[in-house]
């Protein structure tokens, strides 16, 4: 298994999980506007669907890039589930992956935590 750094570190079996945890943080940050709109949850409390939002937007572009932001703070990857290949999972030996590896892994966080934000606010400012 050829490791390619910086743009995949994780399989398909990886990328599915990743996608269930992504529509599971945006039926929460749903159930969360649900509650608001039947009176359960004070509009202060309506800011928390940040959360489910920075959950969702975080783990859906780790599903769809095919990329994980902990194993790649972690130096690591895991591509298991794609087959038959004994090098499925491993560690990023070279210095200049593991680096490229982090940065693609920062930004990944800052653009769903600057997405969780923006959708936050819309929400806010709608109901």
């Amino acid at each position: 298994m050829d490791y390619r750094p910086a743009q995949c570190n994780i399989g398909p079996q990886q990328r599915r999980r990743r996608a269930a945890l992504s529509v599971g943080g945006l039926v929460a940050a749903g159930a969360i506007v649900v509650a608001h709109l039947a009176g359960h949850l004070p509009e202060l409390l309506l800011a928390g669907v940040f959360v489910p939002f920075a959950v969702a937007f975080e783990w859906g572009i780790q599903a769809y890039e095919g990329f994980c932001v902990r194993l790649a703070l972690l130096g690591r990857y895991d591509f298991s589930g794609a087959g038959n290949d004994a090098k499925a999972t491993g560690g990023v030996s070279d210095p200049e992956h593991r680096r490229r590896d982090r940065r693609h892994a920062f930004r990944i966080s800052v653009i769903s935590v600057a997405l969780a934000a923006v959708a936050t606010a819309l929400v806010v400012a709608v109901l």
